[in-house]
């Protein structure tokens, strides 16, 4: 594939994830449930029943802990910042070890008030900056700041009255909180200095019953969220957002990790895991594999491993070379806006050209007449990309149109601002 941004050309090399990549289990940890795993760097770590299994060295070796107390039955979330090993449970709230598990301390002053203690119900955890965010099963999200002496606090009151105090996932951008809960469709946005979270629909309408959010990733373009209905995807965490990926109906577990701006999902579907990969932030999904028979709580990326916390142990995969294929010349012209609508400043045309050859694009307000200079170039078989900047764009709807020999291509286009 050929990328072309401002005449600039870049080359990106495709090559198709070969056939006999298979999934290995990590030995040193047993073949049960194992319902949590996160990575950044050469640092992975996977929560099980009542333990942490901590590799400091990629995967190379594996430590296992202790049990952080008596009555740890499940470890829904694991973080490490600074040396520090977070584990979140469910039921018994959350831990931290200084000696990456050897020994622990509670770590749940202040998470209390919840109905049934469901404060303690830890589904996720994330640091941000000087603060751990935890998501629960019940009760909200709460906060704790790491830098100084102090308690958890209660952060956010719109998660009570929307019904939606059960959180899935809680995910961050530089400049915002983005939470799944609930079951009606719903996510929550936060930026600095707000007051509460704002919903968001991600169907765009209104309460969807049944639509549940389970993971949330930032992109650094974009945001992805998965839910038992399938991908979502915006550029601020709001409406509007754009349904993408492969359509499995139902998913009971559904599971998101980010390689720059390669994601990696997890579709549970029957008795089944489907892999799917995205190499232009959730827009369009290709299938990697089907494991039968396997059941995927979370993943998480390690240099070029994917690592996946299973029903049956923490597995890993080589995903060095994985990225989308080259399905072959295209059969017919195609062209559309990659990414959701209203645009933003910048925009990304992507096009399908059955034969090489001078293409134009134009932009055109809805009384025909040109609002912005032409593209042109010439470009061999194959599917592309034009970034292209949208800043003089005012608001409203345009239509822009590919012309490539004797064939024309049109794409509507909205601006709000």
């Amino acid at each position: 594939m050929i990328r072309k941004s401002f005449g600039v050309v870049a080359l990106s090399l495709f090559v198709t994830a070969p056939a006999w990549a298979q999934w290995s289990r990590v030995l040193e940890v047993p073949v049960s449930d194992i319902f949590s795993v996160w990575a950044n760097g050469d640092t992975i770590a996977a929560g099980a029943d009542s333990a942490v299994y901590v590799s400091t060295n990629a995967g190379a070796t594996w430590k296992r802990s202790a049990k952080p107390a008596a009555g740890v039955t499940m470890i829904k979330s694991v973080w490490v910042r600074n040396g520090r090993l977070y584990a979140g449970t469910f039921g018994q709230g959350v831990f931290v070890s200084n000696d990456l598990g050897t020994t622990w301390l509670g770590f749940s002053q202040g998470l209390v008030g919840g109905i049934l203690n469901s404060q303690l119900f830890i589904e996720d955890l994330l640091v941000r900056r000087d603060s751990l965010y935890a998501a629960t099963a019940g009760a909200g999200a709460w906060v704790r700041n790491l830098a100084v002496a102090g308690t958890w606090n209660h952060f956010g009151n719109a998660f009570e009255p929307n019904s939606a105090s059960n959180m899935s996932a809680i995910g961050a951008s530089n400049t915002r909180l983005l939470a799944a809960a609930g079951g009606n469709g719903m996510v929550f946005v936060r930026d600095p200095g707000d007051a509460d979270w704002t919903r968001t629909w991600l169907n765009n309408v209104g309460a969807a019953p049944g639509l549940s959010a389970q993971a949330a990733v930032w992109t650094g373009h974009g945001w992805v969220v998965g839910s038992n209905g399938g991908v979502f995807i915006s550029s601020l965490g709001q409406e509007p957002w754009t349904r993408s990926g492969p359509d499995f109906g139902l998913v009971f577990l559904m599971a998101l990790a980010l390689r720059g701006r390669d994601v990696f999902a997890s579709f549970g579907i029957g008795n089944a895991s489907v892999i799917e990969f995205s190499g232009d932030d959730g827009v369009t999904w290709q299938e990697l594999e089907t494991l039968a028979q396997t059941f995927i709580y979370k993943l998480a990326i390690s240099g070029g491993e994917l690592y996946a916390s299973r029903h049956d142990g923490l597995w890993h995969r080589p995903i060095a070379t994985v990225s989308v294929p080259d399905p072959g010349a295209p059969t017919r012209l195609q062209f559309a806006i990659a990414g959701s609508q209203p645009i933003g400043d910048d925009v990304r045309f992507r096009f399908d050209l059955p034969a090489s050859g001078p293409i134009a694009i134009e932009v055109f307000d809805i009384a025909g007449r040109r609002a912005a200079d032409p593209v042109r170039g010439s470009w061999p078989v194959g599917r592309h990309e034009i970034m292209w900047d949208a800043r003089g764009l005012g608001p409203g709807m345009y239509l822009a149109r590919l012309t490539a020999g004797r064939e024309r291509a049109v794409a509507r286009v909205i601006r709000v601002r």
